[in-house]
């Protein structure tokens, strides 16, 4: 998956021969899967369709990280896919232990590198008896407070409270928790539009308005690698208080995300080995899940 970002305020792109063009920049459509766009960007309709029409979907980004928007062809890919989507949710329970057990795997796994080692082997009993999603989701919670007691003796004190925070983010470490949780959260999303899924169905996530459930279940997988890159950019001090704001909570400001830009495009790029196979994985489930019932 090749990402461009481009979070420049009052700029104009231009397409030219299968390009993107703005400043004294270029960009091919060869070196772009996902565009990610500041909102104060100006794009024409014109070239949102050549870009849409090569398969390139957009990310818009608002100025202050607080709102997405993805635009992508509308052409209906896999339609079958979907199908047997909805048909698997007889399944939900298989497939939300599924998401859950993988991710206290991956987080013990991420503990284990900072030599933290946390004993899972309840949680996986628990997980295997339960029979309804609010179980299973309690688990979950459960695990997440323990996990976090560990991950933030990881991190300098004056960058956070010690405890995860959301809605709004109360800290600088679970400000840059939160807007990379949203920022990957919405490439799974375009990734799993490209497919044909339907993204606002889930498993674990019960569907609701505008949340594409799908997206958050597999969000549960890249978690702990995302938590991890986060322990990277502020033990390296590439962000440091100055870089957020508060008002109403703690966000990261704009010149501030424009400094780990970088890091997040790797980390998409080296992750994009198990989103792949975690998509197909998905897949045979999906499929496997109409077989038996």
């Amino acid at each position: 998956m090749k990402i461009a970002v481009i979070d420049k305020k009052d700029v104009t792109l231009q397409i030219v021969n299968n390009s993107i063009k703005f400043e004294e920049q270029t960009i091919p459509f060869k070196l772009m899967d996902i565009l990610i766009l500041n909102h104060r960007a100006t794009l024409h309709t014109k070239d949102i369709l050549k870009l849409t029409d090569n398969n390139i979907s957009i990310l818009v980004i608002s100025y202050n990280n607080d709102k997405f928007s993805i635009i992508n062809s509308a052409n209906t890919k896999n339609a079958e896919v979907k199908l047997a989507q909805y048909n698997s949710l007889k399944a939900k329970i298989d497939f939300a232990k599924y998401f859950i057990k993988n991710k206290l795997i991956t987080h013990r796994e991420q503990l284990k590198v900072h030599n933290i080692e946390v004993d899972i082997t309840s949680k996986i009993k628990q997980l295997e008896s339960a029979v309804e999603i609010n179980e299973i989701m309690g688990i979950e919670g459960s695990f997440a407070r323990e996990y976090f007691q560990y991950f933030f003796t990881l991190l300098p004190a004056n960058l956070h409270k010690s405890k995860r925070s959301k809605q709004p983010p109360k800290d600088p470490v679970n400000a840059l928790l939160s807007y990379w949780y949203s920022l990957y959260y919405n490439v799974i999303s375009v990734q799993l539009i490209s497919y044909g899924f339907e993204c606002g169905l889930g498993y674990l996530h019960t569907p609701f308005r505008t949340h594409n459930a799908l997206a958050s279940d597999l969000l549960e997988l890249f978690r702990a690698s995302i938590n991890q890159a986060v322990i990277s950019i502020f033990t390296n001090e590439l962000l440091s208080i100055e870089d957020f704001s508060k008002k109403g909570g703690v966000y990261l400001k704009y010149e501030g995300r424009k400094k780990v830009w970088r890091e997040f495009v790797t980390l998409v790029d080296l992750l994009k080995p198990k989103l792949d196979s975690e998509i197909a994985n998905l897949k045979k489930m999906i499929y496997e899940a109409n077989n038996n019932h």
